[in-house]
């Protein structure tokens, strides 16, 4: 999470969120990860157009400090928890 958007990273999806759950979950695939919903404050560049975004950060993987800044990620489908923004550096998974 950051407090301006990084010039060096690049992600099909970013946004300005404030954070309002988290909740331990587990993915389709078994990974423990924490999911997070939070209110899309500003659309920077992407096709969120939903008022709420889940995100999920795998178990192991640094927590978002604090409860408001920039995401950048990819939005990928997963059958039990629905569509989901993955922050860019764990889109690798």
């Amino acid at each position: 999470m950051f407090e301006q958007v990084p010039a060096d990273i690049h992600a099909p999806e970013n946004i300005e969120a404030t954070f309002h759950e988290r909740t331990e979950v587990s993915d389709a695939r078994g990974l423990q990860g924490e999911l997070l919903t939070a209110r899309v404050d500003r659309v920077i560049k992407g096709l969120i157009k939903n008022d709420t975004v889940k995100i999920f950060l795998y178990q192991g993987c640094p927590r978002a400090s604090g409860g408001h800044g920039i995401i950048l990620g990819d939005l990928q489908g997963d059958p039990l928890l629905g569509l989901m923004l993955i922050p860019k550096d764990q889109s690798v998974r």
